[in-house]
């Protein structure tokens, strides 16, 4: 029988397998016509809800290729610490002004403390999410925002979610229920839920 530390280390070894198969095409297909669609929509959102971000340093928990590592350095962010499971995700990530990080995001040690921090699809993947929100704490300043994009429970969410059945990994959806449930006792308030995407939302959290 596979025990619960067996079973979160053979989830994180399949997730990190996925993307580095995927790494260096999947920058590419992030500008693809239908995926760009989602993702610019999504993106809007996600800047949206960050604000003015023009000189600051953010923690990017699940950084994969860097989407959004660009995306917040092109509005004018002067730092990222791009946190991945994936070595060759981080492979593919801009020189200039990142810092990347090969860890797990639950139990990752920046080294420093942020105002900003963004998740932009990353928490699905991880079997025990809370431990996100509880580990990101630690690096908040205080009023620290924390701005999580995630896949929401709907009937495209599902899509998403067998779409990555058939690559070998179960994914979490989430509702505003799951997501109150995620941030009690985490160290953070939930400030508001809204809708980023055709099957995804945002939450905005602030530091208690």
């Amino acid at each position: 029988m596979v025990g619960p530390k067996e079973f979160v280390m053979t989830a994180k070894n399949s997730v990190a397998s996925y993307f580095d198969r995927v790494a260096s095409n999947y920058q590419k297909s992030s500008d693809g016509v239908i995926w760009g669609l989602v993702r610019r929509r999504e993106a809007a959102s996600v800047i949206a809800k960050l604000g003015n971000i023009t000189g600051r340093q953010i923690l990017e928990l699940g950084s994969g290729a860097g989407y959004y590592t660009r995306l917040m350095l092109r509005e004018g962010a002067s730092h990222v610490y791009a946190v991945d499971l994936s070595t060759r995700m981080l492979n593919e990530l801009p020189a200039d002004n990142v810092t990347p990080i090969a860890a797990d995001a639950t139990s990752v040690n920046p080294g420093r403390t942020f105002d900003l921090i963004l998740s932009a699809g990353m928490l699905e993947f991880v079997p025990h999410p809370e431990r996100v929100l509880t580990n990101a704490a630690r690096f908040a300043n205080p009023d620290a925002r924390f701005v999580i994009l995630f896949p929401k429970l709907s009937s495209l969410g599902r899509i998403y979610q067998r779409f990555h059945a058939h690559n070998g990994m179960a994914i979490e959806l989430f509702d505003q229920t799951a997501v109150e449930a995620l941030v009690c006792n985490s160290g953070w308030r939930l400030a508001g839920v809204s809708t980023a995407g055709p099957y995804s939302s945002i939450a905005v959290l602030t530091r208690d």
